[in-house]
Formats: C-alpha cells, structure tokens, sequence
C-alpha cells in the first residue's frame, strides 16, 4: 500500500489504465470493422467490374442472336431448306457468301455458320467433317430441338462435338428454323462464335474468370499461362445457383478462394471470377501488421516517458517531504533552507512563512483548541461534499455502463442530474424549461421503481418553456401524487403536467393532475385552509409540508396574490399553481436591479 501511495507508481499505473489499454482496446475494435469496411469495398469493386463484363458478353450473345434471325429469315435461304435441288451447287456457294460470310459485328470476330435440312443436306461457310455431322443429327439434343418449333438452345462445343475442320472451341446458338405457314421446322441453323471472343472480356478481369452451365460445364474461362488453377466442382458452387449474383468464399486445397458471380440473362450461365483470399487482403494484413507494429512503438515510447515523467515530479516532491517531516519534529520552531527546482524552493519559502504564521497562533489558540477542537469535529462530521458525491455517482454511472448496466447507469445518471441542479449557481428562479428537464430526471428514477404502472403526459406549450419559475417547485408535488395518489391505486397512473397563459390576468395557470385514489373531502380542507393561513393543525398538517413550503416560496417571490391550490374528487386530484407571467430574461433583470438597490 505503501507503494501504491507513491506518485511514482500511480503515475504509471494511470497511463496504463487510461491510456495504453485502451489504445490496445480502440487498435482491436478498429481493425476488425476496417477489415469488414474493406471487404465490402473490395466486394462492391469486384461486382461492379464483374456486372460491366456480363453486360458486353450479354450484348455479345445478343449480337449473335439477332445475326442468327437474319439468317434464318432470310428467304432465299427458307427457299433452299424447303426446295434444297432447286438451287445449283454455284448459287448454294453465292448463298452462302452473301447470307454468312458477310456479318459483321463488333462484339465477335468471326462466325460458323451451318444451316441443316430435313433432308440430309448442310449449308456451312467453314469446312464440316461428314463423320461429325452424322454424330451431330444422331445426336438427342438434334432430335429434341426437331421437335420444338422456333426452338433456341445455346451449346459449348469441347474436344467430343467439333463439327469443324479447324476444331475451334466455339460457343454456338442452335435455333429450329420453322416455316411460319405450316408452323413445321424446315432446318436447323448452328450459329458459333469463338471462345477466344469471350475470354478477350474475361481476361480484363483479375484472378480466374469462367463462364459455367447450369450443368457445371465450364463454356469459356480466362485462364493464362502460368496462372494457378482452380478446379471447380458444381457441388464447389453450388449456392451459385441459388441467387442471381453475390460473393461467396470456396476452400479447396487449403486456399481460400473470393468467388463473385453473376448471371447471364440470355442463357441463364453463370459468370463467376474466383480470386485467391490472401492476394485480395494483403493489404489489410499488411495494414494490420503496420498498425500493432505502430502501437507497440507507441507504447514503448509512454512508457517511457511516463518513467521518465514519474521520476522528475516524485523526486524533488520526495525531497521536500523528508525535510517538512524534519521540520514537524522540531515543533515549527526551525525553517527550511530553500534548495532544490524552482517551484521546490517556491515551496519551501511558501512553508516557511506559513510555519512562522502557525507559531504565532499556536499560542493564541491554547486556550480555545479543546473547545473548537470538537466543533470542528463535529462540523467535519455534518459536513458533506456535494461536488464530491455527484463526482463519485458519476464514476459510478460510468462503472454501469462499462459493466452494461444499463438500467443502473440511467438510475445513476438521472440522480446526478437532480444532484447537479440542486447544486446550481445559486438561483432560485429558473425557466419553466430548465424545471421540466429537472422533473424529468427525477420522473425518471420514478418510473425504474414503478415501471409501466407510471405515466407522465406534458401539456406545455413552447412559448411558456421561457416563463420564469421558483426553482425546484414541482417535484414536492409529483412526489405526493405518486406516493399518495398513484401507489395505492390498482391499475396504470397517469400524471398530466399542463400549462396555459391568462393574458387576462397576467398570470400563468401550471396544473399537475393525477388520476389516484383521490383525498378526502375534509382532508382538502384541511390543506388549503393551511396554504391559505400559512399555518394549521390537524389531519393535513404533517403531511403538507412539502407543498406549504412550495406555497410559501411562490408568495415570498411573487406576492400574496399567487401560490397553490388543490382539488379533489374521485380519481382525480389536481394540484394548481397561479404565477405572474413573466420570462425568465425579465425575472433576470428584475433580479438584478433588486441587487444593485441593496
């Protein structure tokens, strides 16, 4: 205890308390939201980009969509799928020249286009391998897509489906072809694109971007050389499919991968870019690993400068103990030598004179040292400390809230309120304003005893918030209502606080009204007839005290004409009080005029 006692030592154990904890307190709770605000950042980013690729491959779609209806529109080309030994193997060539080779777009590079009969016969502008082409109408989506008129279905051809003598991977639209009469299909057109016109979108993306079926098959992907692969299994993303876009996190092989999709809405495809976990956050872990490096420099260097601190003010406050405890043992009778740091020394000299002035009365005071000796003991006794207790309750409100007490910490809060305003600045007129918000503290505290079984309802208007009142004359009253009014009763009580001006009488009509068991007729008589004669006996003296006292302060301030009044029947009692109407600028300067007389 000893060494608790030693600035030295409270010096440090402050800084500790009050500054370094919570430095490694506010660093912890800062860096985790950091960490969530960047995450969202980087996700926002991450779909933003992705949406505006979507966007070009949706508009690539349609592209080769619209080209493949003007193909397959195209009379001279329903013409040859209906009559194809109508047209010589020259103008099939010229057909093919001016229908296909021609299309122009700026989303793709280049188009294979097939057009099939009913007949066994084809119409390509690349070179078809016949062994693929007998798979291809052998095949179940030929025969399902025969079926269906005016049929679309999109397909990625892989290594098994190459139609083509070049093998390209190629994303292609299948459509029926249907005469319009008969509502029959005459042919079926194979419109493909290059995969490469896709990933050319795709490869402006960072990480690995795919484009993935509803079956799971990957139709296009950006992946370069040198990139670190990702296998993907449908069951990896399979949440994917349960929203339109988002951002998932998939673990495969002990790497986090920041999977962000979004949908195709021509094809129903999935557009997802898988980027690895650690790349995307290095710069929070960097961040992170800055800011602990920081506060531990930080740290380091308080400390250090608390010792340093701790050791310059307790040693020459050190020094200057052990000699005041020199000069205690000589009876004042010595002087200090002045030595030490300036302000030491100021000390010193302050001490000595003060050690000459205590010689001096000690002898005056012999006599009467028994005698005042207990009155100041008794006086120390009495003595309390406002400021120190509403100190001390608000250390203990915040010791609540720190221990997420709520309840207590408002109980708390509310009492040092109505502490603070008692203490004051030695007022007694206030605003009718700075009364109400007194009120409601101690309604406050109130209502944490009583609950929902206490209501308050105010009817004030906001022009009378500036009336002049006598400082601390409601609460008498509000406290009757609830402990002889509302408490008793069963059920819910209300108290209505309500005021209106009397510009007739200059006056100011403030009515408290309970809705409580009441008081007894003779009981009432009792009160007033005392608030009325300033004193009385009987049933309702002992217990009118708080309201004659408000009642006497009202006619001390403002005259015989104003004070309180009550009435009282069943269920309701309403307390009334009359005061001149009158601001509390006016009241102010009324004060003070009264002041300068005196």
């Amino acid at each position: 205890m000893q060494r608790w006692n030693s600035i030295h030592n409270q010096i440090l154990f402050f800084i500790l308390l009050f500054l370094i904890i919570p430095l490694f307190i506010s660093a912890f709770w800062i860096d985790k939201p950091l960490e969530r605000v960047i995450e969202n950042k980087i996700g926002n980013a991450t779909s933003e980009a992705l949406y505006q690729i979507d966007f070009n491959i949706e508009l690539l779609l349609q592209d080769m969509l619209k080209s493949a209806v003007d193909i397959s529109t195209n009379p001279n080309i329903t013409s040859l799928l209906k009559q194809p030994n109508s047209v010589t193997y020259y103008e099939k060539l010229r057909l093919a020249d001016n229908a296909m080779n021609k299309l122009y777009s700026s989303y793709f590079s280049e188009s294979y286009v097939t057009l099939l009969d009913m007949h066994g016969n084809w119409l390509s502008n690349k070179i078809v391998q016949q062994d693929l082409y007998d798979e291809y109408i052998q095949s179940d989506w030929y025969k399902e897509m025969l079926k269906e008129p005016f049929g679309i279905s999109w397909m990625a051809n892989d290594s098994r489906n190459y139609i083509y003598y070049d093998k390209s991977q190629l994303v292609t639209l299948i459509k029926t072809i249907t005469d319009v009469q008969t509502n029959q299909n005459i042919g079926i057109e194979l419109f493909s694109v290059s995969e490469s016109d896709f990933r050319k979108y795709m490869s402006k993306l960072d990480g690995n971007v795919m484009i993935m079926d509803q079956q799971g098959k990957i139709i296009s992907s950006s992946m370069k050389a040198g990139m670190d692969p990702i296998e993907v299994l449908p069951e990896d993303v399979s949440k994917i499919w349960d929203s339109s876009k988002g951002q998932l996190i998939v673990e495969k092989n002990h790497q986090k991968w920041i999977a962000s999709f979004d949908t195709i809405g021509l094809t129903g495809w999935k557009l997802i870019q898988f980027i690895p976990y650690d790349t995307v956050f290095k710069e929070i872990f960097d961040l992170r690993r800055t800011n602990m490096i920081t506060v531990g420099i930080i740290v380091i260097v308080f400390m250090l400068l608390a010792f340093s601190i701790s050791y310059r003010v307790s040693k020459p406050v050190k020094l200057l103990n052990k000699r005041m405890k020199e000069i205690e043992k000589n009876d004042f009778n010595s002087s200090l030598a002045l030595s030490g740091p300036n302000e030491i020394a100021t000390l010193i000299d302050t001490y000595n004179h003060m050690a000459r002035q205590i010689r001096d009365l000690l002898q005056r005071l012999k006599e009467e040292y028994v005698q005042k000796e207990e009155m100041r003991f008794r006086a120390l006794q009495a003595q309390i400390n406002p400021h120190f207790i509403l100190n001390t309750l608000n250390n203990i409100k915040w010791m609540a809230y720190i221990r997420n007490d709520r309840e207590v910490g408002e109980m708390l809060s509310s009492l040092g309120s109505m502490m603070e305003a008692s203490i004051g600045r030695g007022e007694t007129l206030i605003s009718l304003k700075e009364e109400m918000d007194y009120v409601q503290h101690y309604i406050t505290l109130m209502k944490l005893r009583y609950n929902d079984k206490l209501s308050v309802e105010f009817h004030i208007p906001d022009p009378l918030m500036k009336q002049e009142a006598i400082k601390f004359m409601l609460q008498p009253i509000i406290e009757n209502s609830i402990h002889h009014g509302i408490e008793p009763m069963e059920g819910r009580g209300v108290i209505t606080i309500k005021a209106v001006a009397d510009q007739e009488h200059n006056q100011m009509i403030l009515t408290v009204t309970d809705n409580g068991i009441g008081i007894h007729p003779d009981k009432i008589d009792d009160i007033n007839l005392i608030l009325l004669q300033g004193h009385g006996q009987g049933h309702g003296a002992s217990q009118s005290i708080g309201i004659r006292n408000v009642h006497e302060r009202i006619r001390l301030q403002y005259g015989e004409g104003y004070g309180l009044h009550i009435q009282s029947k069943a269920n309701e009692t309403t307390v009334e009080f009359n005061l001149p109407l009158k601001t509390i600028e006016e009241g102010n300067a009324y004060a003070s005029e009264s002041t300068a007389r005196r």
